[in-house]
């Protein structure tokens, strides 16, 4: 008796299932790559600003006549400056970035100015300019531990209240 196709259909499927058994297994593929974590971006600081870290850096007082600047930062950019223009006694405050508005918070109030934007040494500076009898700049000088920096896209800063910024600000009201 002759094998029918059916039977002969079902005897190759066997021998080549039997046949894939005994190949060689395929390679495992290769793990795939870890994703790439995002930047961080920069903290955001809630909360009492009291509590925020410092900014890094240190506050350095330039003298100078008739202009003597405090600059606060690192070696190569300062991240916020208080500069006395002696013969017109006025006082600048920058802070680094480009905004409309600086917010300095002080242990006793907060004050809002509208900011003009100012290139100090090819960065883009965001400042403020006011009088050095304003008493504003008093609060800043005795603001016990640090100020606060916001401005609107930003990153907010703590600053410690060290005496560079009140030598800077005395020139200006000698």
């Amino acid at each position: 008796m002759a094998p029918r196709s059916s039977d002969m259909k079902q005897i190759t499927l066997l021998l080549l299932l039997a046949l894939s058994a005994c190949a060689a297994p395929a390679p495992p593929a290769a793990p795939p790559a870890p994703p790439v974590p995002p930047a961080s971006p920069a903290p955001v600081l809630s909360g009492d600003w009291r509590d925020w870290p410092l900014a890094p850096g240190t506050w350095q007082y330039l003298p100078g006549t008739p202009i003597s600047t405090a600059r606060f930062g690192d070696a190569q950019s300062a991240q916020f400056i208080v500069r006395c223009d002696a013969a017109a006694r006025r006082v600048t405050i920058l802070r680094a970035g480009t905004a409309t508005e600086l917010a300095i918070t002080t242990s006793t109030r907060t004050a809002r100015f509208p900011a003009g934007h100012i290139e100090e040494q090819g960065s883009a500076m965001s400042g403020v300019i006011l009088n050095a009898a304003d008493a504003f700049l008093d609060e800043m000088v005795f603001s016990r531990g640090r100020i606060a920096v916001q401005s609107p896209g930003l990153p907010s800063l703590a600053i410690p209240a060290w005496a560079e910024p009140g030598r800077a600000i005395e020139d200006c009201r000698k």
